[in-house]
C-alpha cells in the first residue's frame, strides 16, 4: 500500500504538518515497515517573473502568507553574465510556457552536474536516470493519474547527498504539455503522492528508499519539478530546526540543478 498521511495536509505549503497557516506544512514520505509522518508538499498556484542573469529561475510556488518569488542562483564554478528578459509578447513564463514553444528535450547531463556547492558544503550526484514512462516514477493513483493526462513525455531524476550535512534528496523534472497542465498535475500531489525516490548503487542514498522525509513541488512553465530530502540516517525531522535544514536542502538542490538550464529555456529558448 502507498504511504498515508497520519495527519492533516494543506495543499500548496511546504514543510511539516504540526504548524499554522503562514508557515509551510506538508507530509513525511514513509519510512519502510512503519507507520508513514506527514510528507511535506508545496503546490504550485500562481506565477512572478523576475529576470536580472541567466542565473534567475521563474519559480511559481504557492506558500501561505507569502508571495512567489524567482529564486536566483549560479552554476558552480562560473559567474552568471547578465542577459535580456524575454520579449513582453512572450508573457511571464518565457520560452517555456508550452512544450510547443520548448520543444527541445531535456537531458541529465543539462539538469544535473555531478555536484555542486552551497553553503560551504558539497552536494554529489549518486544516481541519474531518464526515462519516458513517467507514471511509473511517481507514487500514487491520483498523482499517476494526473502525469498520465498532462501528457508528460519525459521524466529526468537525480538523487544527491552531502556527507557534511547527513541530507540526501531526490530531484524529478517532468516534461508536461503546458503550464495549466503542470500546475493541475502539482495539485494532485498530496500526503501519498509524490515522486519516486531514486537509489544510489552504493552508500546512504542506496537505502533513500526507506528512509522519512519531506517534499516539495514546483512548476516552472510546462515543467513539473518535485523534490523529496530526507536525513541520511533515515528518520524523519524532529524538530523545525530539522525540518527547516531539508527545506534548505530542497531550495538549494532546485537552485543549483534544474534550476540552470530552465532559466535559460524561459530566458533565451534553449537549454
Amino acid at each position: 500500500m502507498p504511504p498515508q498521511s497520519t495527519g492533516p495536509h494543506r495543499a500548496g505549503s511546504r514543510g511539516t504538518g504540526t504548524h499554522s497557516g503562514g508557515s509551510r506544512s506538508g507530509r513525511t514520505a514513509a519510512r519502510k515497515g512503519r507507520r508513514p509522518v506527514t510528507a511535506v508538499l508545496a503546490i504550485v498556484t500562481a506565477s512572478v517573473l523576475v529576470v536580472a542573469a541567466v542565473a534567475v529561475l521563474l519559480v511559481i510556488s504557492l506558500r501561505h502568507g507569502k508571495s512567489p518569488a524567482a529564486a536566483s542562483a549560479h552554476r558552480p564554478g562560473k559567474t552568471p553574465t547578465a542577459t535580456a528578459s524575454p520579449s513582453p509578447t512572450l508573457g511571464p513564463l518565457g520560452h517555456i510556457g508550452t512544450r510547443a514553444a520548448d520543444p527541445l528535450p531535456v537531458t541529465l547531463a543539462q539538469l544535473y552536474p555531478a555536484a555542486f556547492t552551497a553553503d560551504g558544503a558539497t552536494f554529489t550526484r549518486t544516481a541519474g536516470k531518464l526515462g519516458t514512462h513517467c507514471a511509473d516514477t511517481v507514487v500514487g493513483a491520483a498523482l499517476q493519474a494526473k502525469v498520465a493526462a498532462a501528457g508528460c513525455s519525459q521524466v529526468a531524476r537525480a538523487t544527491y547527498v552531502s556527507a557534511a550535512r547527513l541530507v540526501m534528496g531526490t530531484i524529478g523534472v517532468l516534461n508536461l504539455t503546458s503550464y495549466p497542465a503542470a500546475e493541475a498535475t502539482g495539485h494532485a500531489a498530496g500526503p501519498s503522492a509524490f515522486i519516486g525516490r531514486l537509489p544510489g548503487v552504493k552508500g546512504p542514498t542506496l537505502d533513500i528508499a526507506k528512509g522519512a522525509g519531506i517534499e516539495e513541488a514546483e512548476v516552472k512553465g510546462h515543467y513539473l519539478i518535485l523534490v523529496w530530502a530526507g536525513f541520511t540516517n533515515l528518520r524523519a525531522p524532529r524538530s523545525r530546526t530539522e525540518q527547516l535544514a531539508l527545506e534548505n536542502f530542497m531550495s538549494q538542490l532546485i537552485i543549483s540543478t534544474a534550476n540552470v538550464s530552465l532559466t535559460n529555456r524561459m530566458v533565451n529558448g534553449t537549454p
